[in-house]
């Protein structure tokens, strides 16, 4: 059977910048305050083909804000890779000598980076000043070439475990320095490190959920564990069970030593809806123009054949499967290249390896659209630092954060998720563009 073609139109760039916007202005008062919040629960992606800052440096924009705005006696938590940035770190710092407690995770890496070293220095200078008022803050490192949590299942295997999250917890804040109103319990998962390469060369993506202290105490209680076993190697261990629902959202945590989440996850697609075919059964408006469920995946990197298996096993189903992708091991490309009943995986290689103007996709993302656990017309994104390798599910500290956005009384549109579709579908143009033959 003949795949059939997505067709897709591009939004306008207003419309476009509604999608990604995650933090819309509030209206202004005449006291310069706000009357509603500046913060909601979004998505924004930086873009590293434009030239405008406001796109390429959305996501660390972004944190900054949110910094600027953590009031004095609240929390910021981050858990991150590499963290480079010298203008959201000088954010911290001020953060900190106002009276916010700034508690930062970093992997050893950010040492030998070339903007993180001097960066880790910056941060832990400024956070090691106590005057008076100032927060409870520090700034601590992974133990070298290891993961703070995760145990090394193989540690002679010369593949590391690292601490490769990259989320922000704000216990409150109001979105900026110029807001008033104050938003508790605020997650921000990131695909992106703080580096200059993920501004400027690779796609990344930020969802940003608000208000949710379920969400928000699952990554608080990862990130203890995440310190405890920093300074208690003995804490270290193979498999993280906090799998955490909280509302629309739900947080995965790793590693994991006996269970694959991600083939769990894709596992949920392949359930019949009454009675019809898997993959089938969808309403107009839904997946492909016959009804069909679309999974559309953005990734860093695969290298787990059982991912890869299930992902060809659903579009031979009679699934849409779509991937764009930097880099796939041998074995997983010979299994997503193999041809289906519908023609295929399709796939598109993202990777700035040429040098020039050609950028990369660094993004961990799994998009499902259509049916799942037995449910027609589902919208569900699944993001976070977490890439289909091995390593990401054995040895490393990783999050993965679900996003529900399907429609219902109460949650009308899906901002969210349309938002990734249409960032799925510039990357996919992008990759298509940078591997077009002269």
């Amino acid at each position: 059977m003949t795949k059939i073609k997505l067709a897709w139109t591009a939004t306008t760039a207003a419309a476009a910048l509604a999608l990604l916007g995650a933090t819309a202005p509030a209206p202004a008062l005449a006291d310069g305050g706000t009357h509603a919040p500046a913060l909601t629960t979004g998505v924004l992606f930086n873009d590293p083909t434009s030239s405008d800052p406001a796109r390429s440096d959305a996501i660390p924009t972004h944190l900054a804000r949110l910094i600027d705005g953590a009031v004095p006696g609240s929390d910021i938590k981050i858990s991150t890779y590499v963290f480079g940035s010298r203008w959201v770190v000088q954010r911290l710092n001020a953060a900190h000598l106002r009276g916010v407690n700034v508690q930062v995770l970093l992997d050893s890496e950010t040492r030998r980076h070339w903007e993180g070293g001097p960066t880790y220095d910056l941060l832990a200078a400024g956070l090691a000043k106590k005057p008076a008022g100032s927060g409870d803050s520090w700034v601590r490192l992974c133990a070298d070439k290891q993961a703070c949590l995760a145990k090394d299942p193989s540690p002679t295997d010369g593949w590391p475990g690292v601490n490769h999250n990259k989320f922000y917890l704000f216990s409150r804040t109001t979105g900026s320095a110029g807001a008033t109103v104050p938003v508790d319990d605020v997650v921000v998962q990131s695909s992106a490190n703080m580096t200059t390469w993920d501004r400027l060369k690779s796609w990344n993506d930020a969802l940003t959920v608000a208000g949710n202290p379920a969400l928000y105490g699952a990554y608080a209680a990862y990130f203890g564990r995440q310190a405890e076993a920093q300074a208690d190697p003995s804490k270290q261990v193979s498999d993280v069970l906090m799998d955490t629902q909280a509302g629309r959202a739900k947080a995965y945590f790793f590693p994991r030593a006996t269970t694959d989440v991600i083939v769990n996850i894709l596992s949920m697609v392949d359930k019949p809806v009454d009675g019809r075919p898997v993959c089938q059964g969808n309403d107009p408006g839904y997946g492909t123009t016959d009804g069909r469920t679309v999974i559309r995946v953005a990734m860093h990197g695969i290298t787990r054949p059982q991912v890869a298996q299930k992902l060809w096993e659903l579009d031979d189903a009679g699934c849409y499967v779509d991937v764009v992708y930097r880099d796939l091991e041998a074995s997983v490309e010979q299994i997503l290249t193999t041809p289906t009943r519908y023609g295929g995986v399709a796939t598109h290689k993202l990777d700035d390896a040429a040098g020039g103007t050609d950028t990369a996709t660094h993004t961990k993302y799994l998009l499902v659209e259509g049916t799942y656990k037995g449910v027609k017309n589902q919208k569900i994104v699944f993001t976070g630092s977490h890439p289909y390798t091995k390593s990401a599910l054995v040895g490393n500290d990783e999050a993965l954060l679900k996003w529900d956005d399907s429609t219902g009384p109460g949650h009308p549109t899906a901002s969210v998720y349309d938002a990734y579709r249409e960032n799925f579908r510039t990357q996919r143009a992008v990759s298509d563009a940078q591997n077009a033959l002269p």
